[in-house]
């Protein structure tokens, strides 16, 4: 069996390759009905809907001869292919594409996942994996990806160069709760926008449902952000520390939860 893992998907060459192969197999499937039909027609037995069926189905002509794992990167081909359950000879007829879907969808790394046949030979899985974006700590670190999906526990050797969400509670994050993923995706953003204006974030925790408290690597205090109007929470952040360069140190915490405002307090002096 021929396993080939791409990348990259070209999708116009690969829907003309499509039509043209439906073309192809449209024109051998209307011959091998022809065929079976002149062959029936010479026994005395009744040609019937059942028989042709068979003779389609258990045809060697459609085995399976290769299979094509696109996109795939934090999954192995092979492993997808295992997963899958498919393997050389088997019928293409008879490859469940929705069952395929949902035992691959169940992989960890897997986003989404599409399952088509391309005649005579191939199956082809489209594999479009998650993107770590922060990790959430609980009791161990757990990825999040774009969507605010808690999706798999980070493994030691992985990567965690990413965000440190904190303050979340593990029933808060298990199973589909369209209000805390709004919220996770918010907190990603406001990292996104932090790092697009050079601040290197270090924890984003969760002080409650309308607050969150920043921590940078730039600014070593407590950023207070309450919730969103980001944009304009960062132009006077960053309006504020400009006139405080060379003197954050005397800096103990800026909130920017009020409207048009930053409220500073200072370290205390000690004596």
């Amino acid at each position: 069996m021929q396993l080939k893992v791409y990348r990259k998907d070209n999708r116009k060459k690969d829907g003309q390759r499509w039509r043209r192969r439906l073309l192809w197999c449209g024109c051998i499937f209307v011959v091998a009905i022809l065929a079976f039909a002149a062959y029936r027609l010479s026994d005395p037995l009744v040609l019937t809907a059942a028989s042709l069926r068979d003779f389609i189905l258990d045809n060697r002509y459609f085995s399976v001869h290769e299979i094509q794992v696109r996109g795939g990167d934090k999954v192995s081909g092979n492993e997808i292919v295992t997963i899958a359950g498919l393997h050389q000879g088997m019928s293409i007829w008879k490859v469940d594409l929705p069952a395929i879907e949902k035992k691959v969808g169940k992989h960890p790394w897997v986003r989404r996942v599409l399952v088509r046949r391309e005649f005579p030979h191939r199956i082809i899985i489209d594999v479009e994996e998650r993107v770590p974006r922060a990790i959430v700590a609980l009791r161990k670190l757990y990825y999040v990806d774009t969507d605010g999906v808690v999706f798999k526990e980070v493994d030691p050797n992985e990567n965690v160069k990413y965000p440190l969400l904190t303050g979340l509670r593990a029933e808060e994050v298990s199973g589909s709760n369209p209000a805390m993923r709004k919220r996770i995706q918010d907190a990603i953003r406001l990292g996104d926008l932090m790092a697009q204006r050079a601040h290197s974030i270090s924890e984003i925790h969760f002080d409650a449902p309308d607050r969150l408290v920043v921590y940078t690597t730039d600014f070593p205090i407590p950023l207070h952000m309450g919730w969103g109007n980001w944009d304009d929470k960062l132009e006077r952040m960053d309006r504020l520390m400009s006139l405080w360069k060379g003197n954050e140190e005397r800096l103990g915490s800026l909130d920017m939860s009020f409207r048009d405002q930053i409220v500073a307090r200072l370290r205390r002096v000690q004596r």
